[in-house]
Order: structure tokens, then C-alpha cells, then sequence
């Protein structure tokens, strides 16, 4: 039994597992997880506190890391580490030159991605220019770029790569020292359709070569499909195991990436699930499936879509991202005044982008934006937070070397002083904690200090993002709770970020399911709670159901 974690934090416990040569293990869970921190473990990044880590019968818990790559354990980076001074055929060189230089199974084919390093014969044409040619030289082996399909590139620096092709130099980088096993850290993070498929079948290429390989991804679906077995993470325990359906329909993975919902949610969903089953849209491959709620008293007949209104945040076809590629595609959405929206979706669809987006932080490349009803291009996150906005953004909003009163002091700035006490009405467990170090309360404490420093300010629209995240199961919902009932007296709209639905959608009006960077799903928070078989669909990749077809979307 594993137990691992960073510095003296323990963030994994009790996992246990086999990787077996020529299959792919799939590694799921939800944000926080501990995915990344057990590949870490591993390879020889995290502290190991309890257990072993063997491979072919030799221990690793005390080796290196670099020892370990040598023994035959590889692995990826959610950042695509390379070398950026040096070429593509010079950063796989590197692992060649220091690898095991053997051929994994003995293929030369192009579809299969573990290749060998060859002495001698092929060896590329050395650089021109004033760049320095002494990288080249020292290389006395050249690797056979052909069968990772990246012959095309071999001689040109990371830095003039696309996004999918430094992701292919990182995979090509892990298995050009042919190892034993290769362990990924979301390979597919910003991938296209074509590229996703691509990478899967390099993945079972280099299983069907003798290669156990372990696949982390956010892209449940991806996972599902190419994998042989799965694992689920939740909270640093192992807590479903099995086939690929059978993991699917498992209840723990459920609770685990929606929440669980307590018996009269449950029973509400339930009774009223085969009344929106009959009415609800014909789902579309190509297009989101869109759940139409009916219009609101507030929503006046007729606006125009290009005319913000009494809306506090509008999206209109957005697309944003950074330099890696697109994140968001095509997003559309709206928040209004005195309102809840949720933003549901699986970890890595693009919530946190879509936050950093409203808040200024991330330009859109396309579409167009209003916020607190007027349409503009990027304005600064100063401006925005004069205007009326504010964030509370994942893993809390607070100082953590002052004290719970000099973080409210700060927000609240001379004009809102005395606001102050007004928040503290809404926070009473605050009360006694004013003259102690942020950094020292307990999770829930400082979720709730991030609100009340949000809120000090009296804002117009507030983006709340995974309000739950590394809170006990109680407090999540109190704090949301107490956010509807903040969103009704102040008539503050508020973008609630959640990856857990189940919670989420208890107090929301509204929600949108973001799902790969696009707007899968739109209705009701009511609606969204009566069909969980749809939330599921785009949560764990299973096949979307769909309506009676003789039945027309209600508009």
C-alpha cells in the first residue's frame, strides 16, 4: 500500500496496483485528486512515506529518478518539458543516448511508436547558420525519427512547434529510450478530434510492442475507450477498479466526478426524469445538446442578442486560450443580475479558462464579451474589479500572511470600510478569527474568508470558481447555501465554477455543461437535476441519450 505526498503532506493513501506488459491502464479522477502526485511517486518526484514501488523486481522507492528512467519507467509532463535550446532530433538523443537502446519488441514499423537508437547509418544534416553546432556533434547517435513520425521535424527548435506537435515530440522523447513502462500525464491536453485519435494509437501501438503504460487524462471518454483496465482516484484513495464499463456505471465514480446528491435530490431527479425524458430535445453529434428552460418573468420577450441588457456577463461565440491552442471554442452563455449559474463540467473542459476570460486575464481570439452591460475587448482586471467584479478563484482568495482582518481591510479599501462588518453578519465563524494569520485556518475557514473578501466590495458579478475544492463534505454545500441566499439580498450575479453537479445544481437557476472546451449542454438547474443520465454522458463518455424523435425541443 502506497502512501506519497509533497513535503510532509500526505496526498496519497492506500493505493495498490499492477501494470502489466502490452496494456494500457487508464488513471481518472477529479480535480485534486492526487493523479499527478502518484506519477510523482513513481518517477521519483514525491516523498514516498509508506509501501514500494518495484518494477521487473527491482525496488525503486530509494533510486533516483534518473536512475529509474534508466531502469525502463518513462513518463510525460502535463507541461510539455523540453529542451528549447535544442532540436527535436537532439532532445530525443538526449533519452536515446542514456536509454536502454533497445528496440521495444524488436518493430520497425511506423505504427509503432517505440522506436530504437541506431549507431551509425542515418544521421541528419547538421544545422546552418550561427547557431552553435557543438549540440550536435556531441550527439554519436542519431535516433531513427521515422516510426514516431517526427522525421518531418527532426531539425527544427520546440519554440517553432505547434501546440500537437511539441505534445508528439514529449510522447516521441518518452519512448525513444524503449521503456518498460511509460507512464502519461495528460497527453491530450489541447488536442483536436484528429490529434486524439492519433495519440491513441500510438499509446496501443506501444502497448501491442510489450510497453505497460499507464494513461492519466482528463478525457474520460479517451480513457474509456483505449484502455484496458481503469483505476479511480478520489481524494488520494483508490476507489473503483475494473474494466472500462464496468468503471462507467460504478456508483463511487459517479459520486466522484458529480457529487453525490443527498435522498430528496435523488428522489426529486428521479420522479421527474421520465417527464423531461419525453420532452426533451433530440440530442445532435455535431452540435451541443441543449436543454431549453422556459423564459423567466425577468428575461424580456424579444431582446436582442446583440444587446446586453440587464445582463451582467454575456458570451457570445467565444473562443480563448493561451499559447498552446484553444481552450474554449465557440462558448455562449449569460448571467443576469440576482442569479446563480452553474458552470459544470469534468476537470480539464475549460471552467477555469472560461473564469479567466470574463475576468480579463486571458484574451478571447474570437467572439465577443459584455460584461456589467457593456460589450468590450479585453479590459484590465483592475478596471473590471472597479466596475463591480469580482473573483474568487480556486484554492481560495485570501492573504495567508495577514491577518483575517488586514485581508478585509485590504479589500475593502477606504470606501467600503464599512462594509465589513455587514460580510462578517453573513460569515459569523469569521467573528472570533479577525487577528489570525489566514494561512492558519482550516480549509473551510478560508473558503469562507475568500468570499467574505469578495464580497466586501459589494460587486455587481461574482465568479466563484470550484467553490468546494478540498473541503470536508458538509461544508460545501452550507457555503452555497449561503451564497444563494447572499446572490438574493444583494441581486449579485454569480458564475458558479463547480465540477460537482450534484451540489452545485441544489442552488443554481440556471447551468451550462462545458464539456472539451465547448457548451455541451444548457437549461434549467431543475432540468439539469431531473436528466443525471445526460450529465453523466458528458462527465464519464458514455453515449448521450437521446429523446423521442417524433418530439420537438420545447422552446
Amino acid at each position: 500500500m502506497l502512501a506519497a505526498g509533497q513535503g510532509r503532506s500526505r496526498i496519497i493513501e492506500d493505493v495498490s496496483f499492477r501494470l502489466e506488459a502490452g496494456t494500457v491502464t487508464g488513471l481518472i479522477g477529479p480535480n485534486g485528486a492526487g493523479k499527478t502526485t502518484l506519477i510523482d511517486a513513481l518517477t521519483g518526484f514525491a516523498t514516498i512515506f509508506a509501501g514500494s514501488v518495484n518494477l521487473g523486481g527491482v525496488a525503486l522507492t530509494d533510486l533516483p529518478a534518473h536512475e529509474r528512467q534508466r531502469l525502463g519507467l518513462a513518463r510525460t509532463f502535463q507541461a510539455l518539458e523540453l529542451f528549447d535550446s535544442l532540436e527535436v532530433a537532439e532532445n530525443l538523443a538526449v533519452v536515446a543516448r542514456t536509454g536502454r537502446r533497445a528496440t521495444a519488441g524488436g518493430r520497425h514499423d511506423a505504427s509503432v511508436p517505440a522506436a530504437r537508437a541506431t549507431s551509425g547509418g542515418h544521421r541528419r544534416r547538421p544545422p546552418s547558420g550561427p547557431r552553435s553546432r557543438s549540440a550536435s556533434a556531441a550527439s554519436a547517435t542519431t535516433p531513427d525519427l521515422r516510426p514516431l513520425g517526427l522525421a518531418q521535424i527532426a531539425d527544427r527548435l520546440p519554440a517553432t512547434l505547434t501546440h500537437d506537435e511539441r505534445a508528439a515530440v514529449a510522447l516521441g522523447r518518452a519512448l525513444i529510450g524503449a521503456p518498460k513502462v511509460l507512464l502519461l500525464d495528460e497527453p491530450a491536453a489541447g488536442l483536436d478530434p484528429a490529434d486524439r485519435h492519433e495519440l491513441a494509437a500510438r499509446v496501443r501501438g506501444a502497448a501491442g510492442s510489450g510497453v505497460a503504460v499507464l494513461l492519466v487524462d482528463h478525457d474520460v471518454q479517451l480513457v474509456l475507450d483505449i484502455c484496458d483496465h481503469v483505476l479511480v482516484l478520489d481524494s488520494g484513495r483508490i476507489v473503483a477498479r475494473g474494466q472500462p464499463a464496468q468503471v462507467r456505471s460504478d456508483p463511487a465514480v459517479r459520486a466522484a466526478y458529480l457529487g453525490e446528491p443527498d435522498e430528496s435530490s435523488a428522489s426529486s431527479a428521479s420522479a421527474s426524469s421520465a417527464s423531461a425524458q419525453q420532452h426533451g430535445p433530440r440530442p445532435v453529434e455535431t452540435q451541443p445538446v441543449e436543454i431549453r428552460p422556459r423564459e423567466s418573468p425577468s428575461d424580456p420577450a424579444g431582446r436582442s442578442a446583440s444587446e446586453p441588457g440587464g445582463d451582467l456577463l454575456v458570451f457570445e461565440g467565444v473562443t480563448s486560450g493561451y499559447n498552446e491552442g484553444p481552450v474554449l471554442r465557440d462558448v455562449s452563455l449569460t448571467v443576469r443580475a440576482g442569479e446563480i449559474v452553474a458552470l459544470l463540467g469534468a476537470n480539464g473542459a475549460g471552467k477555469t479558462t472560461l473564469i479567466r476570460t470574463a475576468a480579463g486575464l486571458v484574451p478571447a481570439s474570437a467572439g465577443r464579451i459584455a460584461l456589467l452591460g457593456d460589450w468590450t475587448r479585453r479590459v484590465r482586471p483592475s478596471v473590471l474589479a472597479r466596475r463591480g467584479l469580482a473573483v474568487v478563484p480556486q484554492g481560495r482568495g485570501a492573504l495567508g500572511r495577514l491577518t483575517v482582518r488586514e485581508n478585509l481591510k485590504l479589500a475593502a479599501g477606504r470606501q467600503n470600510r464599512g462594509e465589513i462588518e455587514r460580510v462578517l453578519g453573513w460569515f459569523p465563524p469569521l467573528g472570533p478569527l479577525l487577528d489570525r494569520a489566514a494561512g492558519e485556518l482550516s480549509g473551510g475557514e478560508r473558503q469562507r474568508l475568500a468570499l467574505a473578501v469578495a464580497l466586501v466590495r459589494r460587486p455587481r458579478l461574482l465568479l466563484v470558481d470550484e467553490l468546494s475544492f478540498g473541503l470536508a463534505p458538509g461544508v460545501a454545500p452550507q457555503l452555497l447555501e449561503l451564497l444563494r441566499t447572499i446572490a438574493a439580498e444583494t441581486s449579485t450575479g454569480v458564475l458558479l465554477v463547480e465540477q460537482f453537479a450534484a451540489i452545485a445544481l441544489r442552488v443554481a437557476d440556471r447551468g451550462y455543461v462545458l464539456d472539451r472546451g465547448r457548451i455541451a449542454l444548457s437549461a434549467s438547474a431543475a432540468e439539469l437535476a431531473a436528466r443525471p443520465d445526460l450529465l453523466e454522458a458528458s462527465y464519464l463518455g458514455a453515449a448521450v441519450p437521446s429523446a423521442p424523435a417524433d418530439e420537438p425541443p420545447r422552446g
